[in-house]
């Protein structure tokens, strides 16, 4: 019994860890925050579950936050992958009012219906609702990997690694739903098996991500190759070299894909998949492109004032980008020219 214990409390204790971690980073993507989400609240559920399976005198009160967390481990899943899938760099409003909403309801219904004095409410129609939206987003989210799951039917040697991490955390995620979802309505299943489950998944997922030196949360693109990407590409990089629009140093993605006459979706996939670095890295190339152009031409300026005519905003991130992506420093390359 030591051992089960210690077993599933390492595996909610790492969790939340990672959470948190994925949550503070400086270079927090959208999906990690939603992936965060996600584990958070399975963390809370499962710790509720493990201190109910440990000990019979558990507080009523962490009884209702672990209901509560039910609520929205569907929901996180399904704006994980959705982010994922299509490629999100920022937050959609309609996403945000959701998770607002839902938190707005469980929060006054737990104000009206505490647990310590209304389990019977909870227990009923309570965790009723909560476990049917629970496993309605999750479904919502299998839908959004409809085309991996057609990929590993059709041809599982195909997948990518990738592939294969979203496909782990979303199976795993299934078997820890239908596990409570057994445990509510099967009498005599335990709610132990869920955090077990939690437990194996996680330190499968983190080990082959370490054995393999890749991120434990992978990007995924199960949309098919853009036929015309090549053109688009073509299209975005004459706008690139005639207007020059990377010396505005607050350029956007929606401004350039206005210029461009293409939609930023559009936009964001043509760099993802024809450059492959996205966004932020495509725009920094072309201004260090600019700046070695500067440097060869304009001797009067300063190499920080060379940086703001390139379109960089600080001469730290001038040289930090010079340098990344040329192994050299500004100073460096102009005294290479002689």
């Amino acid at each position: 019994m030591s051992f089960l214990f210690l077993f599933a409390s390492l595996g909610v204790i790492n969790g939340v860890l990672l959470s948190i971690y994925l949550m503070a980073r400086k270079q927090t993507r959208v999906t990690d925050i939603y992936f965060a989400g996600m584990i958070l609240m399975l963390c809370i559920r499962i710790g509720k579950s493990v201190l109910v399976y440990f000990s019979e005198d558990t507080d009523r009160l962490i009884l209702q936050i672990g209901l509560s967390a039910c609520l929205f481990i569907g929901p996180f899943f399904y704006l994980y992958v959705k982010a994922l899938q299509q490629k999100e760099s920022d937050f959609k409003r309609k996403d945000l009012i959701l998770l607002s909403v839902l938190l707005l309801t469980i929060v006054t219904l737990g104000m009206v219906f505490p647990y310590r004095s209304r389990p019977d409410v909870w227990n009923g129609y309570m965790v009723r609702g909560i476990y049917i939206v629970w496993g309605l987003f999750l479904t919502m989210g299998f839908y959004q990997l409809r085309a991996v799951f057609k990929k590993l039917y059709q041809s599982p040697l195909k997948l990518v690694p990738a592939e294969r991490y979203i496909l782990a955390i979303a199976l795993s995620t299934l078997f820890i739903t239908l596990t409570y979802q057994f445990a509510l309505f099967i009498e005599g299943f335990t709610y132990i098996w869920g955090s077990l489950i939690f437990s194996l998944s996680f330190y499968y997922l983190a080990g082959r991500a370490l054995l393999s030196h890749k991120p434990l949360i992978p990007k995924v693109n199960a949309q098919p190759q853009l036929e015309n990407g090549a053109a688009l590409f073509a299209q975005v990089e004459e706008l690139m070299n005639t207007q020059k629009p990377f010396v505005n140093q607050k350029l956007k993605l929606d401004e350039l894909a206005v210029m461009a006459h293409i939609s930023r979706h559009l936009l964001s996939r043509v760099l993802n998949e024809e450059y492959e670095h996205g966004f932020s890295h495509y725009i920094k190339a072309h201004r260090v492109k600019e700046a070695q152009r500067l440097i060869q031409l304009r001797h009067e300026l300063s190499l920080e004032g060379i940086g703001y005519e390139a379109g960089f905003s600080s001469k730290s991130s001038f040289f930090e980008a010079f340098k990344k992506l040329t192994n050299t420093t500004p100073s460096a390359y102009k005294k290479s020219l002689g």
